[in-house]
């Protein structure tokens, strides 16, 4: 017999917790689970970059003064504001220094101080006016041959001719550079110097035609002032097909920068054209380099500024073409 009477009712429920739900399916091993989603892709309507600046000097060093301390000191003092400097020759005196190598080898390394790339352009006392034309090229060809791309790493899509590969161009942010072999003074060869200027106009043609349509200004840069035996490049302002001519017919804002005067002035609207302005730089270092920017994306893209308070621009310090 039992001890105890049954229970009069059954317990409210078990005495111990049921077991979990059974997992509907099996955990995958973290070899075999599916990757993560990718991640969200940076946003494409970023603004474009429009803004181009970058430096330009000439006819610098003439003098010893020069070569220990203004113009080094005008080179420490850009750091890495710009995207390049430009020098447009005359990187000594012929007259006096004689085209010895020791000028070329101080000019070379205070432009070596550059924090950013820096291309070189002949000048006339580089090589025209030197006793030895032979002399003067090879002097050049070892200070500052391809002196860009010896020194600095930059991007920038170079197409590059002349005897020395002294010559350039480039187009950067819609803006096509030109920098070019053309020195004042008078030719030591004619010849040599008709040739020269025929193989610019034919590589301008060629990269205008190249580049149509993603250019909107054009920068031409060299040594001379544009005079007489130049004339086989730019032409008198008549509808001929030299350079002149090409600005006026494309309508686009055209800069041109030189040295060889050794003093600042401005020239806007020459033979008429009203998108061409002509700035001649100082020289011997009397004023920092001069500073250009240039945003494409706005009507008067060019800004210039000689970088004192003292020194005026009158074309280009708001803005040109002017509006």
């Amino acid at each position: 017999e039992p001890t105890n009477p049954p229970s009069p009712l059954p317990t409210a429920g078990p005495t111990n917790p049921p077991s979990p739900l059974p997992t509907p399916l099996p955990t995958l091993p973290p070899t075999m689970r599916p990757p993560p989603p990718p991640p969200t892709p940076p946003p494409t309507d970023l603004p474009e970059d429009t803004v181009t600046k970058f430096f330009l000097v000439a006819d610098t060093p003439y003098s010893d003064k020069e070569r220990n301390n203004l113009m080094p000191n005008h080179i420490d003092e850009l750091g890495d504001e710009g995207d390049f400097v430009v020098h447009l020759g005359d990187l000594m005196y012929a007259v006096t220094d004689r085209c010895r190598e020791g000028a070329y080898s101080i000019a070379a390394r205070i432009l070596q101080r550059s924090k950013m790339p820096t291309f070189v352009l002949p000048g006339d006392n580089d090589i025209n006016d030197c006793p030895s034309i032979q002399h003067g090229e090879d002097m050049w060809m070892k200070y500052f041959h391809l002196f860009d791309d010896r020194y600095w790493s930059h991007s920038f899509d170079m197409t590059r001719w002349g005897k020395l590969n002294e010559s350039f161009a480039f187009l950067h942010k819609r803006v096509l550079f030109l920098g070019l072999n053309m020195v004042g003074g008078t030719p030591y060869s004619w010849s040599e110097k008709s040739d020269r200027h025929r193989e610019h106009l034919d590589q301008v043609k060629a990269l205008f035609d190249e580049h149509e349509g993603k250019f909107d200004v054009i920068v031409l840069m060299k040594h001379a002032i544009p005079r007489y035996p130049h004339s086989d490049f730019f032409g008198n302002g008549n509808r001929d097909g030299l350079f002149y001519d090409m600005i006026r017919s494309m309508g686009k804002p055209t800069i041109h920068f030189h040295g060889d005067w050794h003093e600042y002035y401005e020239r806007e609207g020459e033979y008429g054209i009203a998108n061409y302005v002509r700035i001649s730089l100082d020289g011997k270092s009397v004023a920092p380099p001069l500073s250009v920017t240039i945003d494409v994306s706005k009507p008067n893209p060019i800004t210039v500024s000689r970088r004192q308070n003292n020194l005026r621009v009158d074309c280009c310090s708001d803005g040109w073409p002017r509006r």
